[in-house]
């Protein structure tokens, strides 16, 4: 089913009148190779299959058997895994064939036959569940659009689920072998004791990778979850995008063409008489050109039937674009470009449509052109594709818990192999295995439970991501890496930190900066007591037009006086709202140096200024001191 072929402007029709003088008949499929004249009616063209990012390629020659290599891989997947299990299958069928017509006496022929159809059908059924497994998303796809659902939305969940795809191959693929191991042994019933020992090699195997897909699920989970809190700003404006893909997408066009009456048809020129041989072949030519065509569809992997299959391929983005266009470009005659009242239509209010329009009117000049909405839905899609590579990504931590978690994944396999391979003794088995562990947990048992409480701090609380600015006592840091015991910072001078995750989780408060919003910040102005008060609204004035001015960096103000100091100083706060948070340490000083500067500029021009108090000093007026070297005249020389 081709996707979102019924959500869409539907084809043209299959009649066309260019001119008065000619009139081309044209199948469904020329109409949607040509360019979008008859839906725009506008005589330009433009090529939606242009993809602006393409990179020169300098060909490589291939030696050798890397050239069968190259061959096979340019191959489409299904032609590949019909290939291989051609391949297989021929292989492991000739034992059963020769053995069936050459050995007929042979007292090992049925060892060989049981051997030779156990692996053939193994094999089969191992190729069939790849391609099923592959075709799933697809099917699922198909059936929400029979339901009109939202497609756009629902393809990210699909792909997150495909990143486990392979562990399921895995359990099918032994599931069908231990399958066709039971029938074979009910059919031939072998004598040979060996053909029990293969069934519980199968048993073992088969709960060996059902513990391995629920370990990979479950890390899965986990790592989507992990990466959701540091992707969460990119997500969210990616399903509004998203979301407004799947309200366009039931747009049809109004189609607006001349009447017949209007065709002059005594200017169609008579056909010439028919020379049925060229004809003949010309039809032979043209038949075997569709059918090459078709097989060349079909083969390569970089046909235009095997690029739609990619849910998420620019592909579908550039054919999903020059739908919209066409379906949106409704009016008559026909326009160049579309405007916001063409989304309003599509949508509950006219908040929500002017909304989804500025999401592919990047340049904000009121209109999209053809080209505008080509990139717009190729980022889209692109920044969708990256969403879901960064949300399957196993970043550190996430590798450091799949080894925690494979650990506990491989003694529970090695538990299943012992009740499989050991069933009369398997509790006798685990015995000197639970005293080894007991001994090891009074070894390791500290370490074990610091184990479990910095994983809950890195996936369950999860404070911060890898990159962000945290601060941590006042002090910023940016968090260089996880560890499963300790957490390495990076300060702002370059020097790096590691910290115990135990302390972090139990002791220290973190603020994250990069989740933060628009942050504030104040600065503390002490001027004179004697300032007059309109001098500080004129302050508050040019504060404001400042900010209205750099809009880009600052979303809001205030100024307040937050005391009086004995009649002597007025204590002022100044408080500046970033646009952005502190994510970007140095845009932040940046933005915080230009604005002191102003600020100065400012206090100068209005001669704000703060005077230290004058201090009253008292000084006591005495008689002049009596030099030391003067002696004290006799006793009996001083004044009666």
């Amino acid at each position: 089913m081709d996707p979102k072929a019924h959500d869409y402007a539907p084809n043209a029709p299959p009649v066309h009148f260019h001119s008065d003088q000619d009139v081309e008949i044209t199948n469904d499929k020329a109409s949607v190779a040509d360019t979008d004249t008859t839906a725009t009616g506008s005589s330009d063209e433009f090529d939606w299959d242009e993809d602006d990012e393409k990179r020169n390629v300098t060909a490589v020659k291939a030696r050798r058997m890397r050239l069968v290599y190259v061959a096979f891989m340019k191959l489409a997947r299904p032609i590949r895994t019909l290939l291989v299990a051609l391949i297989g299958g021929g292989i492991f069928i000739t034992p059963l064939l020769v053995g069936y017509f050459q050995f007929k006496d042979s007292s090992a022929r049925m060892q060989v036959y049981m051997w030779s159809l156990w692996l053939t059908i193994t094999w089969a059924a191992a190729c069939v569940t790849y391609l099923v497994v592959d075709l799933l998303p697809r099917v699922i796809i198909s059936l929400v659009m029979m339901f009109n659902g939202k497609v756009e939305r629902l393809k990210i969940q699909v792909e997150l689920s495909v990143a486990v795809s392979g562990w399921l191959k895995l359990v099918l693929d032994i599931s069908w072998g231990w399958i066709a191991l039971g029938v074979i042994r009910h059919i031939y019933d072998p004598p040979q004791p060996y053909w029990t020992d293969i069934n519980r090699v199968m048993q073992a195997f088969f709960g060996a990778s059902i513990i391995l897909l629920v370990e990979k699920l479950g890390l899965h989970l986990i790592a989507i979850k992990f990466h959701q809190k540091a992707l969460a700003d990119r997500i969210a404006d990616n399903q509004i995008a998203l979301r407004a893909l799947d309200r366009l997408s039931n747009a049809h066009p109004k189609r607006h063409t001349k009447s017949m009456a209007s065709v002059d048809l005594t200017q169609v020129q008579a056909s010439p008489k028919p020379n049925f041989r060229k004809e003949r072949r010309h039809k032979r030519k043209a038949m075997t050109s569709v059918i090459l065509d078709q097989v060349r569809q079909v083969a390569l992997k970089d046909s235009e039937l095997n690029k739609a299959r990619d849910l998420g391929g620019l592909h579908n983005a550039r054919r999903l674009a020059r739908k919209l266009f066409g379906a949106l470009n409704g009016v008559y005659p026909p326009r160049a470009h579309i405007l916001v009242e063409d989304f309003y239509p599509y949508f509950r209010s006219a908040t929500e449509a002017q909304d989804a329009f500025a999401v592919f009117d990047k340049d904000g000049n009121g209109d999209l052109t053809k080209k505008e909405m080509r990139e717009a839905v190729q980022n889209i899609y692109r920044e969708r594709k990256a969403l879901v590579s960064s949300l399957k990504d196993a970043s550190s931590a996430v590798r450091k818990l799949d080894a925690v978690m494979l650990g506990v994944a491989f003694l529970a396999i090695l538990f299943v192999f012992l009740l499989i391979f050991n069933r009369a003794n398997t509790v006798a088995s685990l015995v000197p295995l639970g005293t080894i562990i007991l001994g090891f947990s009074f070894i390791f048992g500290n370490a074990a439970s610091t184990l479990f409480e910095s994983l809950i701090f890195i996936f369950s609380t999860h404070v911060f991501d890898v990159g962000d600015l945290i601060l941590i006592d006042d002090q910023p840091l940016f968090v260089r890496e996880f560890g499963l015991f300790a957490t390495t910072f990076r300060r702002v001078d370059g020097q790096e930190i590691v910290a115990p995750n135990a302390l972090l989780a139990s002791a220290k408060t973190v603020h994250n900066l990069r989740r933060s919003n628009s942050m504030w910040e104040t600065t503390t102005l002490v001027v004179s007591y004697n300032t007059p008060l309109e001098d500080i609204e004129v302050l508050k004035g040019r504060i404001k037009a400042y900010v209205a001015e750099n809009s880009r960096d600052w979303s809001g103000y205030d100024l307040n006086i937050d005391k009086m100091e004995y009649q002597n100083a007025i204590h002022i706060i100044v408080a500046m709202e970033h646009r952005k948070n502190w994510q970007d340490w140095g845009g932040r000083w940046a933005r915080r140096t230009a604005f002191m500067k102003k600020l100065k500029a400012i206090l100068e021009d209005l001669d704000v200024r703060y005077y230290l108090p004058v201090q009253p000093m008292l000084l006591q007026s005495r008689g002049p001191m009596p030099s030391p070297r003067m002696q004290p005249p006799p006793l009996g020389l001083r004044a009666r």
